[in-house]
């Protein structure tokens, strides 16, 4: 933790020195606060503190400003936004405010995440039959359609790891990761983000069902070509897509799949999944 100066300021005619609120700078000259971390008088006494500190900080090349606000200290939100802060995301327990101090430049902040990542199991078993759910809902006017199980991927979670996951929660059947059969990209999803949602091609280790019966009204082995026969009430047009991926690779004779390889980070300090096009044996593919 640093001190960004400490400016004289004039009072009833006497010099003072000013309290400055201390933070941790970024590489990219930014200043980030956490309030939790401060001693905060009272809302007046973070108002001061903050009306001085970017007087110092915009006149000493600070850029952007994140104050993370603790859920116990809420009453301070309004105080940041009176001084031209802008809501930046929430998180429970926070909520991080920012401002851009230079006027003649734009801002450079980064964004908070916008995408949604989702991960499902295409798993097939040596009858080419394909496992399949339809979902409970909790409104009648919406039918539900034969899909593949699967869901949000977990904070800190892999593809690999979301795709097993969920089906194994969704319909109790244990699977090892094979590789990525196909992907799609949508937006305005939910709270109008965008999603990236990857159909990951499972090998199935049990095949017994014991579904959850809080999140699935039905669940079947049910062979691909019986899929691809159901008309549109029945099947979405996205995963008739995955399951046509998946029958044309059978018949292509291109022997290549979305496999993953563990690659050092920059840092070196740990592996990342890296997912690339691989030639494999012809009894590898499902």
């Amino acid at each position: 933790m640093i001190t960004i100066g400490t400016p004289l300021c004039k009072k009833r005619g006497k010099l003072r020195m000013a309290e400055i609120l201390k933070g941790r700078m970024d590489n990219y000259g930014g200043i980030t606060i956490v309030t939790g971390d401060k001693n905060i008088e009272s809302p007046d006494h973070f108002d001061t503190l903050l009306k001085d500190s970017l007087e110092q900080w915009g006149s000493s090349g600070v850029r952007g400003v994140w104050v993370k606000v603790k859920t116990s200290q809420a009453e301070l939100v309004p105080i940041c936004t009176k001084h031209g802060f802008e809501f930046h995301h929430a998180q429970p327990g926070y909520v991080m405010l920012t401002k851009w101090l230079p006027l003649t430049e734009e801002n450079h902040l980064p964004e908070y995440a916008n995408q949604y990542l989702g991960a499902a199991g295409f798993v097939v078993n040596e009858k080419d039959e394909v496992l399949v759910v339809k979902e409970k809902y909790t409104h009648s006017s919406t039918k539900a359609k034969w899909k593949f199980p699967g869901g949000h991927a977990d904070r800190g979670e892999d593809l690999h790891e979301a795709s097993t996951r969920e089906v194994f929660e969704e319909t109790g059947v244990k699977c090892e990761f094979e590789s990525i059969l196909s992907f799609r990209h949508q937006h305005n999803y939910r709270f109008g983000l965008s999603d990236w949602y990857f159909m990951c091609l499972l090998r199935p280790i049990t095949q017994e069902l014991n579904p959850c019966v809080r999140e699935i009204a039905e669940c079947r082995w049910m062979h691909i070509d019986e899929y691809l026969s159901m008309d549109d009430s029945e099947v979405s047009d996205n995963n008739r897509y995955f399951a046509q991926c998946y029958k044309d690779r059978l018949t292509s004779g291109i022997n290549a799949a979305i496999q993953s390889k563990d690659v050092l980070s920059w840092d070196r300090k740990r592996h990342h999944k890296v997912y690339t096009a691989q030639l494999i044996k012809p009894n590898n593919i499902l």
